[in-house]
């Protein structure tokens, strides 16, 4: 077996890291230019949101590594995958912060002054775990914006704390987050002094209406920024850049089918780079590694995000009949609207018989939903990236 002696810049299923991040300039001077602000003492709010794969966690994570490098800031970031309470939420923040700082000089203040609350493992006990008592975490989270800021002024020699909360998840479902970051916001604004405090927090569309519904107050609280496709020159200048560290050229026609079936979307450019960087054996990427990557990708991202959901009746003759020949329509702009009559030319008779069925079993999967205008009969993919895969199918088939 011959192993491999290179390694790719890619990143699938991977945030990137801020140094490959490419694109998003204005949304980035947009969230950038409060900074000044916060380490003066003006706290602020960011919500960033967008569907799957299209680099919310990328952008915060680039964000959160400006806001050390650039304003001297600490930082942490909690991934929400397990927290559906504030109280086990304000508990991982401090956690995370300790963990930011205990390489500081000054840490070991701070730790004196929390004592028995926290407890160091791991080897040489290079990790900290926050171990409040019982009785005290309701006085934590009614006061968090007076807890939080007790410790950022400890901070010796560094200018203000970034937080990011990534995927509210469930957090949003009920009244209580968002009550009580409502409550937590008003306090930092209007009865902490100097508050040196910004938030970012993440979440698909839905999940920041959920929010709004639960306290429409929330809308005045945050910077709301939504993620729409990358453009074609920043997906063109991410390939030409990481291919280029490897002197590896890209053909003309190999690049334009990359970006086309990149299709806006950061997952999709990482999985067709990573795949066609593999591939790719003689430093020149013609048209021949690019569909051939474009079909590796195609197959992951199947894998990854579709084959989970689909069941025996979905993977039904039929039914991969009609997401093929939706997809086809649809790859070049996948989050276009489609009816049944629009297909009405190109479906056989049993697809036409059930296309309603169809829908209704896409709907109940998440593959499908109702359009954004709500227009009665017109559906979209809930991911962008599905009609891309079920067009990638059409031509692996072809390719056999």
């Amino acid at each position: 077996m011959e192993i491999a002696s290179k390694e790719s810049l890619f990143q699938p299923g991977q945030p990137v890291s801020p140094e490959r991040f490419k694109g998003r300039k204005q949304i980035l001077e947009e969230i950038l230019k409060y900074f000044p602000g916060v380490i003066n003492g003006n706290p602020q709010h960011f919500f960033i949101t967008g569907k799957r794969g299209m680099g919310k966690t990328s952008l915060a994570n680039f964000v959160r590594d400006f806001a050390e490098k650039n304003y001297s800031m600490i930082t942490a970031h909690i991934m929400n995958d397990s927290f559906h309470n504030v109280n086990e939420l304000t508990t991982q923040i401090i956690e995370r912060i300790l963990n930011s700082i205990k390489s500081e000089a000054w840490s070991e203040k701070i730790f004196d002054i929390l004592g028995d609350r926290i407890e160091r493992f791991g080897f040489g006990g290079i990790n900290i775990k926050f171990k409040p008592k019982d009785e005290e975490l309701e006085n934590i989270k009614d006061n968090f914006a007076f807890y939080l800021n007790d410790i950022v002024n400890r901070f010796e020699d560094k200018k203000g704390l970034f937080i990011v909360i990534d995927d509210i998840n469930g957090l949003s479902e009920t009244p209580k987050f968002a009550n009580w970051y409502k409550s937590f916001v008003d306090t930092l604004a209007t009865s902490v002094d100097n508050p040196r405090i910004c938030f970012m927090l993440t979440g698909y569309p839905e999940k920041y209406n959920r929010l709004y519904e639960q306290n429409p107050s929330v809308n005045r609280i945050f910077h709301v920024h939504e993620l729409k496709a990358l453009s074609d020159k920043d997906i063109e200048l991410f390939y030409e850049d990481i291919f280029s560290f490897y002197n590896i050229s890209i053909n003309d026609d190999a690049l334009e089918e990359m970006i086309l079936y990149s299709s806006g979307m950061p997952t999709m450019m990482q999985e067709i780079g990573d795949a066609t960087f593999w591939i790719n054996t003689d430093d020149c990427i013609d048209i021949d590694d690019a569909f051939r990557g474009i079909i590796e990708a195609g197959q992951r991202i199947g894998l990854k995000y579709l084959q989970p959901l689909l069941d025996k009746k979905i993977r039904s003759a039929e039914y991969l009949s009609l997401f093929k020949k939706i997809g086809k329509q649809l790859v070049i702009s996948p989050d276009s609207p489609f009816t049944k009559k629009e297909f009405e030319n190109i479906l056989d008779e049993s697809e036409f018989q059930v296309f309603n069925g169809f829908i209704r079993r896409a709907k109940d999967l998440g593959i499908i939903e109702l359009a954004g205008s709500k227009k009665r009969g017109e559906y979209q993919f809930t991911n962008h990236l599905f009609p891309i895969y079920f067009f990638i199918l059409t031509i692996n088939e072809r390719n056999l």
